[in-house]
């Protein structure tokens, strides 16, 4: 859905060159188009959330298992 640029819709508000539903279907439009921004970003951010999770995890286990490793290597014996 396109609309005009914000900054356009208020030079034409102030010209008086918009009428009252024209710059109602505007506004709804850009937050229509935020509306679905903030989805996509909030989206996107829990996805990138769970794969740091997911590889901090796997960072750990690395690091026990590394641990594990170092520990019986420096036994003597």
């Amino acid at each position: 859905m396109g609309t005009y640029d914000h900054k356009k819709v208020i030079s034409d508000w102030s010209n008086g060159t918009l009428t009252a539903d024209m710059a109602l279907g505007h506004a709804l439009q850009h937050i229509a188009e935020l509306y679905e921004r903030h989805t996509t970003t909030h989206t996107n951010g829990r996805k990138l959330q769970a794969q740091v999770d997911y590889l901090e995890n796997k960072v750990r286990t690395l690091q026990t298992e590394i641990d594990r490793l170092t520990h019986s290597l420096s036994k003597p014996g």
